[in-house]
């Protein structure tokens, strides 16, 4: 396989900016005969994933098929990730038909037109931000608050297919509470062949996973040919829902609602897209598709590349993905990101290089020209049956759990986002779950840890009083801060400061040490100023130790590293009470 430790940047420029003919030109035989392999078992899950995503999002099934093809390829050429699989995914496609519903309508056309600006928006999004190098921006997004996002959505996305694996009409529009309410006052008009159809597949589905690789390797099989035939569940289900519906025409004898005509071929390269009217309408949704699949895609190509010891440039899958949405907008696809159990069966696979990726693309592309037709009769309960089980993977309680033991604060916000989702939709619910993150962050930086600290005893080591057995001198006061010195925090650090100095009765030095101090700003330094010269009308003298580079570099040419000079600036706790003693203080 490519070396994981090769330079990406060594050799011609397009080698730098094509990454996989940079891994071609290093790969074996073996190595392309792998990527085959694992692009066509990709390709299996894929092709049915594609259109029940493409319907979950409230689009005709061939524009699943679509976003599959090009964008992937796309991606496969400009992304740093080596087994990150591209395509149509949940979390988008439900935020799609939040946004689309408002802006559309009953508009089909203007729905289908509606995606493709999302798409498009997307992608300039993400091309502006790999132009700023704004990655860094998806970081406020606090890992409990994204995994109560996903379980949220992961919820509502079972609930909106609930209407599908039964039946029972609901609209397009409903919360989850009006999904529940549809369903109970619709519950004379449940298709029983319709709930045969779901509950069978999801039946199946579930028994292709962990049941059936338990039943092949109990047979003798390898464990990895055990999950290649479990993979193919999805596909086999399609195959054989669709010969038996249209056996028994499910539709017109039982009316079990199938997906119907699914036009030929691919749809040519337009830019019709960009003459038409409301992007600014769909800008701010556009925004958080784009920041949700960066997130999502970044953590999945992050978590697999860390197991083959790769590196992921957050910058570059920036541009990547801005670049597979763009072409998207123009390839009548919907917006696209990494997706979690496709990556994972690519890479479990064996997928070595974004080759698979482009086996994948073709092999979706061979189905979108000669098979589309002959899934007319495939029931929609089906499909919907495949999204259940597909996001079932993303409802994390235990995650709930964990955060609420360990911080109540972020189990607070996760269970927020998880509730606010339900309630309001997945956009609601997010700005919700960001927006608690946000405030707890600014709650826990302004209450800082600062601590009076004495000298464990003949050794370099200084610990809190209050913890540890330590030596203190009676004119000489010890305070370490333990945070970033910033305006929300500036008033009560300066509070805290005076008080333990009054508590200490003036003594004559007092030494901040401040190794747990990443950054001062204005506020901060107007407060160290200001205790300077506090003391210094009092008679005593302000020290600073253990001060990190960056801070010293902030405070360099300032009125307060003037007024302390070289002398009263310390390499360490240690050197400060060397150098006081030695002054006779």
């Amino acid at each position: 396989m490519p070396e994981a430790v090769a330079d990406d940047n060594a050799g011609p420029g397009w080698l730098k900016l094509f990454p996989l003919l940079a891994d071609l030109r290093r790969s074996g035989p073996s190595d392309l005969a792998q990527d085959g392999l694992a692009g066509t078992i990709t390709a299996i899950l894929l092709i049915p994933q594609a259109l029940a995503y493409a319907l979950l999002a409230g689009l005709p099934p061939e524009v699943g098929l679509y976003a599959s093809v090009l964008p992937v390829i796309v991606y496969a050429l400009l992304g740093s990730s080596r087994v990150l699989a591209v395509g149509p995914v949940a979390v988008a496609a439900v935020m799609v038909s939040a946004a689309l519903i408002p802006y559309a309508g009953n508009d089909p056309a203007r729905y289908l037109t509606g995606a493709l600006m999302l798409s498009g928006l997307s992608g300039v999004i993400l091309l502006a931000m790999a132009a700023l190098k704004l990655g860094w921006l998806t970081h406020f997004i606090s890992h409990p608050v994204l995994s109560g996002f996903t379980t949220g959505a992961a919820l509502y996305i079972i609930g909106t297919q609930l209407s599908g694996l039964t039946g029972i009409p609901v609209p397009r529009d409903a919360g989850a509470d009006g999904i529940v309410q549809a369903l109970f006052l619709g519950r004379d008009r449940l298709n029983l062949p319709t709930l045969a159809f779901g509950l069978g597949a999801m039946t199946l589905l579930f028994a292709a996973r962990a049941p059936l690789q338990r039943l092949l390797t109990g047979f003798g099989l390898k464990r990895e040919t055990a999950g290649s035939i479990g993979r193919t569940a999805p596909l086999l289900l399609v195959i054989a829902s669709t010969v038996l519906s249209s056996a028994f025409d499910a539709h017109g004898s039982w009316a079990v609602a199938v997906v119907g005509e699914i036009p030929h071929g691919l749809p040519r390269l337009s830019l019709r897209v960009l003459a038409e009217d409301g992007w600014q309408r769909l800008l701010a949704p556009a925004a958080m598709i784009a920041i949700i699949g960066y997130v999502e895609s970044i953590s999945v190509a992050k978590a697999l590349a860390f197991r083959r010891q790769e590196k992921i440039d957050p910058d570059r899958e920036l541009l990547a993905l801005g670049s597979t949405n763009l072409i998207a907008s123009v390839a009548g696809a919907m917006p696209v990101a990494g997706g979690f159990a496709r990556s994972m069966v690519n890479y479990e696979a064996g997928a070595r290089t974004q080759l698979a990726a482009v086996v994948t693309a073709l092999w979706v592309a061979l189905a979108a020209l000669l098979f589309t037709g002959l899934l007319a009769p495939l029931p929609k309960a089906v499909l919907a049956a495949i999204i259940v089980v597909a996001v079932w993977q993303l409802v994390d309680f235990s995650s709930l759990r964990h955060s609420w033991r360990y911080d109540r604060g972020d189990g607070a916000a996760q269970a927020a986002t998880i509730a606010g989702v339900l309630a309001l939709g997945v956009e609601g619910g997010l700005m919700i779950g960001a927006g608690l993150s946000l405030l707890l962050f600014l709650y826990r930086t302004s209450r800082p840890h600062i601590a009076v600290v004495g000298q464990v005893g003949d050794s370099e080591h200084f610990r809190n009083v209050l913890r540890h057995e330590v030596r203190t001198w009676p004119d000489l006061l010890l305070m370490r801060i333990d945070e970033t010195l910033y305006f929300a925090n500036a008033p009560r650090v300066e509070s805290e400061l005076q008080a333990h100095i009054v508590e200490a009765r003036q003594p004559k030095d007092v030494v901040l040490v401040m190794s747990g101090v990443a950054y001062v700003d204005t506020s901060g330094l107007d407060v160290l100023e200001g205790l300077e010269q506090a003391l210094r009308q009092n008679g005593s003298r302000l020290h600073l130790a253990e001060v990190k580079g960056p801070v010293m570099d902030r405070l360099a040419g300032t009125d307060l590293l003037a007024a302390l000079g070289p002398q009263r600036v310390h390499l360490s706790a240690h050197r400060a009470i060397a150098a006081i003693r030695a002054l006779g203080r």
